[in-house]
């Protein structure tokens, strides 16, 4: 992501400007930042998930949405995870302010984020129970799981599958990855 604005923005500017605006911005703590252009995996990868859950979403009365909807992670910081999940009544249109279930798909250039500032800033949301990482360069989900109030992690490589307590459901990376080959893809193409 690329930093658009060297002032700092109040939420509320940020909220009003975002409404408008045809390109999104995360918003941390008065600064902007571009969100950067997806590549043909990453988009697989996530219409992979939405196929597979957003119809175990639907029964269980919760909310599904892919790449265009914000979550506040804090009072002065707004995400667009890659897919969000939330079990609770929604107040906003635009907006999340309480997902039981986060997923990135992780890049070279969103790595050091998804690692970092957004791990930290998910896993303090009081209503996550997992966050999962999911590479598009090999076959591999980091997936963080709260247990009262400690988080452990496992990193799923191949196969396998983890649970998402919300949804009372499993996801596993068959799914995840079904239809792609990314060795071939990544030697052929940067994947960002």
């Amino acid at each position: 992501m690329t930093q658009v604005a060297a002032k700092p923005m109040t939420a509320e500017n940020y909220l009003e400007l975002e409404a408008a605006s045809e390109i999104r911005h995360e918003f941390v703590d008065g600064v902007l930042h571009a969100m950067a252009g997806e590549t043909l995996v990453h988009d697989d990868i996530v219409l992979n998930i939405v196929e597979a859950l957003r119809p175990i979403a639907r029964a269980k009365k919760c909310k599904l949405h892919a790449t265009g909807i914000q979550t506040r992670v804090r009072g002065t910081r707004y995400r667009y995870p890659d897919i969000v999940v939330s079990c609770e009544d929604i107040q906003n249109v635009r907006l999340l302010e309480n997902p039981c279930f986060i997923v990135e798909v992780q890049s070279d250039s969103t790595a050091e984020t998804d690692n970092g500032a957004k791990l930290e800033e998910y896993t303090s949301l009081p209503s996550l129970q997992r966050y999962a990482i999911v590479s598009q360069k090999t076959r591999q989900v980091v997936v963080y799981k709260r247990s009262g109030e400690t988080w452990t992690f496992a990193v799923l490589q191949g196969s396998g599958e983890f649970d998402l307590p919300c949804l009372e459901t499993t996801l596993s990376l068959d799914q995840i990855y079904a239809g792609l080959e990314l060795a071939a893809l990544e030697s052929s193409n940067d994947l960002r």
